[in-house]
Order: C-alpha cells, then sequence, then structure tokens
C-alpha cells in the first residue's frame, strides 16, 4: 500500500486589518500583472462562492497580488508561516500593502488569508480556507471590493498561498 504524507497547515488567524494611513511610503505602479493559472484558480473559487451566495464578484487588483506574492515567497525564505513578518516597516499586511501602494488613501480595510500544503492543491486550500470560520469570514465578508492572491512554489514544491481582500476610499 503507497502511503501519502501530505502536511497541511493553514493559520486559524483570518485576519482583517483597518487602518488610516501613515507617511513616508513609496510609490509602485503595480498597473497591471500576469496572474499564473493557480492564482486565477483561487480568484474563480472564491467569486463562485461569492456568487452562489448572491454576492458581488471582486475585481482583482493587481498591486495586490504583487503584495500577496512577496508575502509568500518571503515566508519560504524566512522560515515562518504568519499574518506578521519579522521584516522591520512590513510587519502587517497592512503595512505591506501601504508600502507598496506609496500614497495615502482615506481609509483602507484590508483581510488576509494564509495557505500552506506540501504539495500544490488549489482546490484543497480553498477548501481548507472556507472550512475555517475566520478564513471563510474574509472570502465571504461583504465589504469587500477587491482581491489579489499570491503564491509561491519553493523549489522543493511547498505551496505557499496568500491572498488579500480590500475596500477602500480614494
Amino acid at each position: 500500500m503507497t502511503k501519502l504524507s501530505l502536511y497541511l497547515a493553514t493559520l486559524l488567524l483570518g485576519t482583517n486589518f483597518s487602518a488610516s494611513t501613515m507617511p513616508g511610503m513609496h510609490v509602485n505602479n503595480a498597473t497591471t500583472v500576469q496572474m499564473s493559472t493557480i492564482e486565477q484558480q483561487y480568484v474563480d473559487m472564491t467569486n463562485a462562492e461569492r456568487w452562489d451566495r448572491n454576492m458581488r464578484v471582486l475585481s482583482t487588483n493587481p498591486l495586490l497580488v504583487q503584495v500577496a506574492r512577496e508575502h509568500s515567497r518571503e515566508m519560504w525564505e524566512k522560515n515562518y508561516f504568519d499574518h506578521y513578518s519579522p521584516t522591520p516597516g512590513l510587519k502587517t499586511p497592512m503595512e505591506r500593502y501601504l508600502k507598496a501602494l506609496g500614497n495615502k488613501p482615506t481609509w483602507a480595510y484590508l483581510g488576509e488569508n494564509l495557505f500552506y500544503c506540501s504539495v500544490v492543491d488549489a482546490e484543497r486550500g480553498q477548501k481548507a480556507l472556507m472550512n475555517s470560520p475566520k478564513h471563510r469570514r474574509n472570502i465571504l465578508d461583504s465589504r469587500f471590493e477587491q482581491m489579489g492572491v499570491g503564491v509561491f512554489v519553493s523549489p522543493d514544491g511547498q505551496f505557499w498561498v496568500t491572498e488579500l481582500f480590500l475596500a477602500q476610499i480614494d
């Protein structure tokens, strides 16, 4: 009998961050981004969940994709799995987003979901997120208007996913 070993972890802390912005950010104009097939799968599955509940679907925000990709890659590089980064100035999801945004919106509401698996499997990831009340809350939060998904697959096949959700004025 073949034994399949799989390590699956989702951070049970699906988080929302709401804040006014802070000074000292630089502009990064990410107006277009080529999403990978697996990143697009996450967007499509999230929007299917919302559509099934008669909710507005989320548009893809290229800057959120970029910020999410960087966080997924950093978690692998620095060997951690958390919403909070050890990198000074980029500790929280909101700090990472605002730094990349480069301007000061009047108000922003941001949510983040994380998923890790030892194999690439978007459907397993979406199912795990939907089975977690806090992650599900982010996916189905009616206040969110946009999302971005960033996937990093390490050389040994580990699968790191960051989903960002956004509502913003300005």
